[in-house]
């Protein structure tokens, strides 16, 4: 399916996944097909960081990242990393801090790591003028009252991946916060709360995504028993604009226009 509209930029792609990794080139081919023009690559882990250099050489008009410890991940954080995130911050193609936040569904770390794991990259927000990407997963109250002790001193947020209820997403947009929405909203079952609620999100302030290799959209056109990629936002472009009855050249401009705002990259 040839996205013939707008350009789209996926704010959310796992490219340093084993799959996604090996078939690069055949996932950008298809990117340019369906002119995807911009992908954040979503760093778990600092090293994630420094791989994705590899990719981004190879594609660097295509491609971005990001620096932080999702919340699996906060075990491995340790004070002797905030330095070494200030200075990733500084490099121009590391476009916001995360991914990074809270995660009680799984609980790969602990409680109190992840804790204290998400205060340190709010304090890193707090210094550097780079957005935040955020993860919550059964951790609302918590992840809330944390990021509005913060919120007014940080440059931008986006909860990404977004699949709460109405109250969760007031909460969130009282609070200024951008909204990513991925495949999960054409979900029939798991996503479908959502198509009663999207229309709260202000236009300037949505974003989409795939979450590569994961959340693969419902679609007659998709091949379920394959990965996930950024090829496949096309189909979330089509969920949305379809939900919300607006013009998809309309919704897919409006769309890049954040997008590019909000992590501060050009249209290209």
């Amino acid at each position: 399916m040839a996205n013939n509209v707008e350009p789209l930029f996926d704010i959310g792609a796992n490219l340093l996944d084993r799959q996604l990794f090996k078939n690069f080139n055949e996932i950008v081919s298809k990117c340019k097909t369906n002119n995807i023009k911009k992908i954040i690559i979503t760093s778990s882990h600092i090293d994630d960081t420094y791989k994705a250099k590899e990719l981004i050489d190879r594609e660097p008009d295509l491609l971005f990242t990001t620096v932080g410890f999702h919340p699996h991940n906060a075990k491995d954080y340790k004070d002797e990393y905030y330095e070494r995130m200030v200075e990733l911050c500084n490099l121009d193609y590391v476009k916001a801090i995360g991914e990074c936040g809270l995660d009680y569904k799984r609980n790969y770390s602990n409680k109190n790591d992840q804790l204290y794991c998400f205060q340190k990259h709010l304090e890193l927000a707090t210094e550097i003028n780079l957005p935040m990407f955020l993860h919550e997963r059964d951790a609302h109250f918590d992840f809330s009252k944390i990021l509005k002790e913060y919120i007014h001193q940080v440059e931008d947020v986006v909860v990404h991946c977004f699949t709460g209820d109405k109250t969760t997403l007031e909460d969130y947009l009282d609070m200024g916060c951008y909204i990513g929405l991925t495949g999960w909203i054409t979900d029939p079952n798991r996503g479908h709360h959502l198509h009663d609620i999207i229309k709260y999100i202000p236009s300037n302030k949505l974003m989409i995504e795939t979450d590569s290799p994961y959340l693969m959209p419902y679609s007659y056109n998709i091949d379920r028993n394959k990965y996930n990629e950024p090829s496949n936002l096309v189909y979330v472009l089509d969920a949305v604009s379809c939900i919300l009855k607006k013009d998809k050249r309309l919704l897919a401009n409006e769309l890049s226009n954040n997008t590019c705002k909000f992590f501060n990259i050009d249209h290209g």
